[in-house]
């Protein structure tokens, strides 16, 4: 696509993944809490490596799932790129998107992320989520103004079908 189509490009964030730190954090403190307060035998440095591994699983884990998906927006598509060794692009023309639907949990808003939710006609694509970005309401209002300017110069119009009468 050339450079002057390009809109934004962006990743999950690492904020939504807050929770599972949390969770992660409670399990560490577990470990440490039971390593230190029973007689399990084990040594202080093994108590504390312990706990420390679901952290560091964690974050590892999270570190790989951004770096594994990337999502990119120009005037006419949305792409998404995902795989770490081996790629898949999918692309997703933006005058056959149907609806657009953000999500964003009580901890997303705290935080600043959300899901946007693409249904489209796209056979192959009828739904993608761009999941967990920053900023999710400036991603939902950009795709919708370019849906809006796709459909308008390719003169698309959804037509819904109605269900056959019983």
């Amino acid at each position: 696509m050339p450079a002057a189509d390009f809109v934004m490009q962006t990743r999950r964030s690492l904020k939504s993944f807050t929770m599972l730190y949390v969770g992660l954090a409670v399990l560490a403190i577990l470990i440490w809490w039971a390593g230190y307060t029973f007689e399990t035998g084990l040594s202080p440095v093994v108590i504390a490596v312990a706990g420390l591994l679901p952290l560091v699983l964690g974050i590892g884990y999270t570190w790989l799932v951004k770096r594994g998906i990337e999502y990119r927006l120009y005037q006419e598509s949305l792409e998404l790129e995902s795989g770490l060794l081996s790629r898949n692009i999918e692309n997703l023309q933006l005058f056959r998107v149907r609806d657009l639907k953000l999500r964003q949990s009580v901890l997303g808003r705290l935080c600043g992320v959300g899901d946007v939710t693409v249904t489209s006609t796209d056979q192959s694509t009828p739904h993608l989520t761009v999941r967990g970005v920053e900023n999710p309401r400036a991603v939902y209002e950009t795709l919708r103004e370019l849906v809006a300017r796709s459909q308008a110069t390719r003169r698309t119009m959804i037509v819904e079908e109605e269900p056959p009468p019983s």
